[in-house]
């Protein structure tokens, strides 16, 4: 699970508790079926009516990945792929078509395969930035359907607040319940402002940042099978590709003598 999702979900709700506590709010006054519905329903069918079916396909697995992001072994990856190049330099390219069979990355694979098989390096790079730009848009996919419905949320919500108050002023008359009549009309307008700027946009910028993520881990691979494919030597392309290794998190601490990996995405 991811801790900065989880964690900022959880101080932004308790931060906001807090605050209204400390304003008298009570839970009863912030609940309102009608408000609700028209809110988060029509964000919803809005939403719908915006994206394609492929589009809201892919919402529970960008919600999936927002709560527990994939996990990406660059060091594992680095050593996987260097450990070809030194076998490329020992016993030619051909002798890596059994890794190319079992690779599971599948631009590893793509990659590797074609590189084996004599295609052009151009081409051979060509194919693997088209697949990683396909599995990138993909992830991005999800992300937009959050994205719009958090643009749709504060318009809904105001809306609902106008629908309310056209009612209210059709009943000025009745004094005792303008104010608490009122108070209620809002709670639309804070429902579309706080599902958007607390849950639709973040969940949106969160899936579009593992997009980004995804990007870069598969440059770091392109960049290894063109470096085998040209017989670099390991250790300059093991210098290369450490450039795609992540500052933060203690990546570059691991042990180059591990088990190498190919997974990684």
């Amino acid at each position: 699970m991811d801790l900065a999702t989880i964690g900022g979900l959880l101080f932004a709700i308790i931060a906001i508790g807090v605050g209204a506590y400390l304003e008298d709010v009570t839970l009863g006054s912030l609940l309102g079926r009608s408000a609700f519905l028209i809110v988060i329903g029509g964000s919803v069918g809005a939403t719908i009516i915006s994206h394609s079916v492929e589009d809201l396909k892919e919402v529970p697995r960008g919600l999936k990945m927002a709560f527990s992001p994939p996990k990406r072994d660059y060091q594992g990856m680095i050593d996987f792929l260097v450990g070809l190049a030194e076998k490329a330099r020992r016993n030619g390219l051909l002798s890596l078509q059994e890794d190319a069979e079992d690779a599971v990355n599948p631009v590893v694979k793509r990659g590797l395969t074609m590189a084996v098989d004599g295609a052009d390096p151009e081409q051979v790079v060509e194919v693997m930035e088209a697949l990683s730009e396909e599995q990138v848009n993909q992830i991005n996919r999800s992300a937009g359907v959050f994205e719009t419905a958090g643009g749709y949320a504060p318009t809904l919500g105001i809306m609902g607040t106008v629908m309310a108050l056209v009612t209210i002023m059709g009943n000025l008359s009745d004094v005792d319940n303008l104010g608490p009549a009122i108070a209620v009309a809002f709670l639309a307008t804070l429902y579309g402002l706080g599902s958007a700027n607390l849950f639709f946009l973040p969940m949106g910028s969160k899936i579009k940042g593992i997009a980004k993520q995804e990007r870069h881990f598969n440059q770091m691979i392109i960049v290894g099978i063109q470096g085998i494919q040209a017989g670099e030597n390991p250790r300059n392309l093991r210098e290369k590709l450490s450039i795609y290794l992540p500052t933060t998190g203690g990546t570059r601490a691991r042990s180059a003598a591990g088990a190498p990996a190919q997974e990684g995405a």
